[in-house]
């Protein structure tokens, strides 16, 4: 059990974890400066009332516009699940926002310039007088540029540095860090409950009375964007279905999609209402590529206006780096929340994860989590390698075993040509073995398709 901090206006002297952007220096993409995009996409108007047990509302003048600044390969993604916490102790969603720019580029003025524009924006929107800032990893140097200037800094009330550079003395502050948090890793201190818990006291003023996001009955509301990784450019004029499908086989239950969308010049989409609690299958199609991606998220059990459906271009490294055939599926499993592969000293009890994938009938189920994934994946690339076509030898694949919070594992997963068959991943998370997470996906041929495998951060019940 971590010793348990208590908010106060501190600083904690942290180096920044930009060696991953760092690390990027020599890739192609980290030269890519574009414009940070300054689209915050969420619904106008208080998250609606579903039951007797929603929280009384924080007044605005105490729940100030919330602005997350990612960082290095990063995205909204990461304060997804913080933001429905925040909900459901009362905050107002539409003031949780997203400042979004190139996850690979290393323009820091050009990103703190951003922001600057970003904040302006929040705050003629709301009618608001100062915001607060929550930054992550590299997304802490960029805040820490932006506050480094006093016209800057008084338009923030509060600032929270996850895992980064340390606090700056200009603002109320609070750092915290790996250190903070015994047991979790870079990207789950962004994403974990006792960080929500750390940051939620730190700016409302008093402790959350849930630490999860509290699931809700009937019907939810998701909006958000599909970006291009990392770049966090929009998927413009693509196309978005969604499917309701059968929990148990991944398989389409409707002849007609659910909700369908085409994307704005951002990307963006939604609200579209689903069933809590329901599987879908998000469907992305475009006019430039042949290519269809195909993500299964977790199901929501209450509104999101993060959602992001991480895809890539047609020529992206991507899509140039998996092994594409008739004959095979290619996954992407991941989840805002580190894989751990190896066991660590430092922490007791269940210290990794488990995760078994299967196509039901035709392979074994095997844990993909060999010792060469490490402890700092968020992102695993699973298919199989032009080196020892139709065997899985669980071996790393070129090019995605040696990117920043990716790995990639020989895995073959036959498929069939209209995805009727059934990949079965099952994470058992650790902590919490107790709440299995299974999604079945359809076994799209990857010569023409691309599937995600989304888990939440947090265990869920399916």
């Amino acid at each position: 059990m971590r010793r348990r901090s208590r908010v106060t206006v501190l600083s904690v002297a942290v180096l920044a974890l930009a060696a991953g952007a760092c690390s990027s220096a020599g890739d192609d993409s980290a030269d890519d400066t574009r414009g940070a995009s300054t689209t915050s996409v969420g619904a106008e108007g208080r998250d609606r009332d579903r039951s007797e047990g929603e929280p009384t509302p924080i007044p605005d003048d105490v729940a100030l516009p919330l602005v997350f600044v990612h960082g290095f390969a990063g995205s909204a993604q990461q304060y997804e699940t913080q933001a429905m916490r925040f909900v459901a102790n009362g905050y107002p969603q539409e003031r949780i926002l997203a400042y979004e720019h190139d996850g690979a580029g290393l323009d820091i003025d050009g990103f703190t310039a951003g922001l600057d524009q970003f904040v302006d924006g929040a705050l003629e929107r709301f009618d608001a007088t100062q915001v607060y800032v929550v930054g992550h990893s590299r997304g802490t140097t960029v805040s820490s540029r932006f506050l480094s200037d006093a016209t800057r800094a008084a338009k923030v009330a509060k600032y929270v540095a996850l895992d980064g550079a340390p606090c700056v003395d200009v603002v109320p502050c609070v750092a915290l860090t790996k250190a903070t948090y015994p047991g979790q890793a870079h990207v789950e201190v962004a994403t974990s409950a006792e960080s929500f818990t750390d940051q939620f006291e730190f700016l409302v003023g008093s402790a959350p009375e849930i630490t999860d996001p509290a699931p809700v009955d009937g019907t939810v509301e998701i909006s958000g964007r599909a970006v291009n990784f990392p770049a966090n450019t929009g998927r413009a004029r693509a196309h978005l279905d969604i499917w309701a499908i059968d929990a148990e086989t991944g398989q389409r239950t409707d002849e007609e999609p659910h909700a369908s969308s085409d994307l704005g010049p951002d990307g963006e989409f939604g609200p579209l209402e689903l069933e809590s609690g329901a599987h879908y299958e998000y469907v992305l199609s475009a006019p430039d590529t042949e290519v269809q991606h195909h993500l299964y998220l977790q199901p929501y059990f209450r509104d999101s206006h993060l959602v992001r459906l991480l895809s890539s271009e047609p020529d992206g490294p991507t899509r140039a780096n998996t092994n594409t055939g008739e004959g095979h599926s290619a996954l992407i499993v991941m989840r805002m929340r580190e894989w751990y592969a190896v066991d660590r000293d430092d922490i007791e009890g269940d210290q990794r994860d488990s995760l078994v994938v299967e196509v039901v009938g035709k392979t074994d189920a095997v844990d993909v989590l060999g010792e060469f994934v490490g402890n700092a994946t968020i992102g695993l690339h699973l298919h199989d390698d032009a080196a020892t076509p139709g065997a899985t030898t669980r071996t790393p694949l070129p090019y995605f075993a040696d990117q920043p919070f990716q790995s990639g594992i020989d895995l073959f997963l036959p498929a069939a040509p209209d995805g009727s068959g059934t990949i079965r991943v099952v994470n058992v998370p650790r902590g919490d073995t107790a709440r299995p997470q299974t999604l079945n996906v359809g076994n799209w041929p990857s010569s023409g398709h691309s599937v995600s495998v989304v888990f939440s951060d947090h265990p869920v019940t399916n």
